[in-house]
């Protein structure tokens, strides 16, 4: 029981403490960077969590040497354990990464997400493809519109800037999709739902696109 305790107490305690972490990193957004990129502050059907994960994604975009220095960099014993062939790509890609369009939040992206992630959660599934076998892109056409669309969905991750650095870091995903979503410039929208996950905890289902609401 003891041990049992122990191990309760240093889990609790590590979580506190990544929370800590992110928290000194945001506070320590420059009022430039964090005033172009909070595109979603005051979207009010958006969750603390969802508009910080916009709000990531657009730094990235915004500066990729800014974020390796001051967020990539203070976050090395999350990415520490991820492949380094990856992260040395993601490096590499982020140095190119310069003055991208912001992704503002679309209300119709979000519901599109949402429904997936409400969907995927509650059957405890994975994958693009809704419960019932609709396909991605019908789905998001029947809350958003655009020419040009693109999903990511990450499951496990409860931190907005741990979900955001698994995405671009993109382990063991050869296409890198899902980072070259986030870095997309031709997306200037997006759609950010976080929803229990029945196997997963949780999962966070993001769906760009080219046009808004």
């Amino acid at each position: 029981m003891k041990i049992f305790k122990l191990l309760i107490t240093i889990i609790f305690t590590s979580q506190l403490s990544l929370i800590a972490q992110d928290d000194d990193i945001f506070k320590n957004i420059p009022p430039n960077i964090l005033d172009k990129a909070n595109t979603a502050k005051n979207t009010a059907y958006l969750s603390k969590t969802e508009k910080e994960v916009i709000l990531y994604m657009n730094i990235a975009r915004l500066d990729g040497d800014w974020f390796i220095k001051h967020i990539y960099n203070k976050k090395t014993s999350f990415v520490s354990s991820f492949s380094s062939s990856y992260r040395k790509s993601l490096i590499k890609d982020l140095k190119k990464t310069k003055d991208h369009p912001m992704l503002y939040p679309a209300k119709g992206l979000t519901k599109a997400a949402r429904y997936h992630a409400k969907d995927m959660g509650k059957k405890g599934k994975t994958g693009h493809r809704s419960s019932d076998g609709t396909e991605t892109f019908v789905r998001i056409k029947k809350y958003a519109q655009g020419g040009y669309m693109a999903e990511n969905i990450q499951y496990g991750y409860q931190s907005a800037l741990d979900i955001v650095l698994d995405l671009l870091i993109d382990d063991g995903i050869s296409s890198l999709g899902h980072r070259k979503n986030i870095l997309n410039s031709n997306f200037s929208y997006v759609g950010v739902a976080i929803e229990p996950h029945k196997r997963y905890r949780i999962n966070c289902v993001q769906d760009f696109s080219d046009m808004g609401d």
